[in-house]
């Protein structure tokens, strides 16, 4: 009898269909939203939810070049989900709007928003007979739905918007045969989608979790008034997933720095109080499924003891946070450190920290798990030493860690 993998199966993330040019060259991918245990689409079916676990999954989960393989992607967006503060690189998103989206001022104000910041614009699935919609003018791509129309009638209308848009691209989808293909290519369409030239594909990995109560607990510190970079950065350490997230947007071509990130706070600062609200928008409207309560205790508790043992030492304590947090990622992510290490923007102190315990930040992330495990005598004490610790620095260190998790706990319920 075959044995039980001690690994879950890998979870469906999205799937991705090629979207090609005249040549039949791939340009760009459309992600479209499947379910996680690959099973049929749930009824009835939230568009919100879709958008933004495509989103998430694709843009602070994975590595975003292997997904994008260096071309932009399409993602469609409901009018909740539109947002002229969308956190993502404007380089490698197609924002899709969906053709049921309700074109008003406010709408409008968006669209044109996103195109000042340089997101790529595309309406979908037009079926329309002239170029009269209302999206047109602030499109740079207009999708056809080629089963729609009789030959005729798609000839016509790629002729209308090709006299009112002359730059607009005509993306033709749903060709379903290669006579389909040909009737598009003569029609003068730039762009081709459909199952005649390539099926979605599932993309699998490991299913992202996230804190629910964490994630509200951050947008409703966001919607404060006046609130400050600390208060944000506070709210984000009750989740080590929220911390990933975070550091992988920080990651992404759009915010260029010149040195690596050395704590949450930096992050924060980096992005910006408005980007971070829409990501944890779109994070509770995602499908999360919670790790197990005890599970973000512990990782807390390590990560504040590694703080206060570099007590008196403020870039030395920043660090260890967020080296005991995040050492815990393999049990959140189910996936190798080195991999998740691997595709976060961390200073190389801390990635020493985490892999090889390296380093002062290294010493401290030792002595907290040394710690846990009541193995006092495995203490790397004269690393301790070095440092200015004293055997009696880490007792005090211990019960300052207790406080400061009560502490946190005790937010957390308010």
């Amino acid at each position: 009898m075959q044995e039980a993998s001690d690994h879950p199966a890998p979870a469906v993330l999205f799937a991705r269909q090629p979207i090609f040019d005249a040549s039949l060259d791939i340009v760009a991918f459309e992600l479209l939203f499947r379910p996680t245990d690959g099973g049929p689409m749930p009824m009835p079916f939230d568009g919100n939810r879709a958008t933004s676990t495509v989103l998430l999954n694709a843009f602070t989960q994975g590595d975003l070049n292997t997904v994008s393989q260096g071309k932009p992607l399409y993602v469609n967006f409901t009018s909740e989900t539109l947002s002229d503060d969308l956190p993502f690189d404007a380089s490698r998103l197609v924002v899709e709007l969906l053709e049921d989206i309700p074109f008003d001022d406010a709408i409008r104000a968006q669209l044109e928003a996103l195109r000042q910041r340089g997101f790529t614009l595309a309406l979908d699935d037009y079926a329309e007979t002239d170029a009269t919609h209302p999206c047109l003018p602030l499109v740079d791509i207009v999708k056809l739905e080629y089963p729609h129309y009789s030959e005729a009638g798609f000839d016509h209308i790629v002729q209308q918007l090709r006299r009112h848009y002359p730059t607009l691209k005509i993306l033709a989808e749903k060709l379903e045969t290669e006579e389909d293909l040909r009737r598009c290519q003569r029609a003068g369409c730039d762009l081709f989608q459909g199952y005649f030239l390539a099926r979605p594909q599932l993309v699998h990995g490991a299913a992202v979790t996230t804190d629910r109560l964490a994630t509200l607990k951050l947008i409703a510190t966001l919607n404060k008034p006046k609130v400050s970079v600390g208060e944000i950065s506070t709210a984000i350490e009750r989740d080590p997933t929220l911390g990933v997230r975070l550091l992988r947007l920080v990651n992404t071509a759009q915010y260029q720095r010149q040195v690596d990130i050395t704590s949450l706070r930096q992050a924060v600062a980096l992005i910006g109080t408005h980007r971070i609200r829409s990501l944890a928008t779109l994070l509770a409207l995602s499908e999360m499924e919670d790790k197990p309560e005890s599970l973000q205790q512990l990782a807390l508790s390590r990560a504040c003891l590694c703080r206060e043992l570099a007590v008196g030492n403020p870039d030395l304590a920043e660090k260890a946070f967020i080296a005991g947090l995040f050492s815990y990622l393999e049990a959140f992510f189910n996936r190798p450190l080195e991999e998740l290490v691997e595709s976060l923007p961390l200073h190389a102190s801390i990635t020493a920290a985490l892999l090889h315990h390296d380093g002062p930040v290294g010493t401290l992330l030792e002595t907290a798990t040394r710690l846990e495990s009541g193995e006092w005598n495995e203490i790397p004490w004269a690393r301790l030493t070095s440092l200015g610790i004293k055997p009696s620095n880490i007792g005090e260190a211990n019960q300052r860690a207790m406080q400061s998790m009560r502490e946190l706990q005790t937010s957390a319920r308010l």
